[in-house]
């Protein structure tokens, strides 16, 4: 796996451990680097091993950080930057040697138990196929037709997978694993939670039905997920940013949190708003990050470069003003010279990222 340590303590001690955890049946591990007596091309034997999992005693004499990689018995580098350690340290390694990047399905479609199917496509974190006891929170993405690089959506695509893929390799994020749903077909109706005068639509009731009761028992019976709500994430911008936020709002049963890019709260005459204005804070209240682009100059008129920066803002005062805490479990980010599209969400969606699936320490 592509990491930093995950660090467990910090003491003041010139005596590191590094537990390095790595299936023994696949291979044992060694350890190179640069400083407290390893050596980029020697390995160094780990102190002490019990069962699938490896230590080493490293002594550091001063506050440098010194980097290591694992080494595979046959001769494979784990994947992914140099793992940083420094002077203290008790650090954990749960490397992966086979997979430099994460793994993409292909489009396919799970059916549900009253008819009808959802189309999706699953990325599995670098570490999946050879870290059998771990388990994974998952994303839930909507708009999987423009999310991934190879998407089809002539409007343009997040290119996630490279996001994502970058974020493993510095050890930014945790690994998680993303579940993208296809709703390039009627997606008017199916993200939008009420009728619009204009627009119509009014589906996401009998879609969020299909994902919470058809599309997640599947994934969490079929991958190593870590089911419950606060390992259970969505995702989506413009109206896609709308329904999660809404999903989420209405179900933070299963839903821990959303990440709200660009969200169309104008829609049914601020349906969203009136709604966090008329009801009870959600329980247990689910966390949410919301932006939007903003234009350059005040007295741009198109739509798309406004990206509803004025209506966002309005959501976070409802939500800050009703119960929740700015900065604790909601985040409200304005991205100047971000358009309504695609290539600006792929630009940013790093951030939220990384607010809801942080290294851990």
């Amino acid at each position: 796996m592509s990491e930093s340590p995950t660090t467990e303590a910090i003491v003041d001690s010139d005596e590191t451990t590094i537990k390095v955890f790595y299936p023994a049946a696949r291979g044992g591990v060694t350890l190179r680097g640069n400083g407290a007596g390893l050596d980029w091309f020697k390995d160094r034997a780990p102190d002490h091993v019990d069962g699938d999992v490896s230590t080493f005693v490293l002594r550091i004499p001063h506050y440098d950080p010194v980097q290591v990689k694992a080494v595979r018995a046959d001769g494979k580098w784990m994947v992914g930057r140099n793992a940083v350690i420094g002077r203290g340290d008790a650090a954990t390694l749960r490397p992966a040697f086979d997979h430099e990047t994460g793994r993409l399905t292909s489009l396919h479609a799970v059916d549900l138990p009253w008819g009808g199917a959802l189309h999706i496509r699953v990325r599995l974190p670098p570490s999946y196929d050879e870290q059998p006891d771990l388990r994974y929170p998952v994303l839930y993405c909507q708009d999987g037709q423009s999310v991934w690089s190879d998407g089809t959506d002539p409007f343009g695509t997040w290119g996630l997978d490279h996001v994502l893929n970058e974020l493993e390799d510095i050890g930014a994020v945790d690994e998680f694993i993303v579940v993208s749903i296809d709703t390039g077909l009627e997606r008017i109706p199916r993200l939008s939670p009420c009728p619009d005068e204009k627009h119509g639509g009014g589906g996401a009731a009998e879609h969020l039905r299909a994902m919470v009761d058809g599309l997640k028992p599947v994934i969490d019976g079929y991958y190593r997920t870590r089911p419950g709500r606060k390992d259970t994430i969505l995702l989506g911008s413009s109206m896609g940013g709308m329904f999660s936020f809404w999903a989420t709002w209405t179900r933070p049963d299963i839903f821990g949190g959303a990440i709200c890019l660009s969200s169309s709260f104008w829609w049914a005459d601020r349906y969203c708003l009136k709604l966090v204005s008329g009801l009870s804070c959600p329980a247990p209240r689910p966390h949410l990050y919301l932006d939007s682009g903003a234009a350059a100059s005040g007295f741009e008129h198109d739509a798309s470069t406004r990206d509803g920066v004025h209506n966002t803002r309005a959501m976070y005062r409802a939500l800050r003003e009703h119960c929740y805490g700015p900065g604790q479990d909601l985040f409200l980010m304005s991205w100047t010279g971000h358009h309504h599209n695609a290539q600006s969400w792929a630009a940013r969606v790093s951030t939220p990222l990384q607010l809801f699936f942080p290294r851990r320490t």
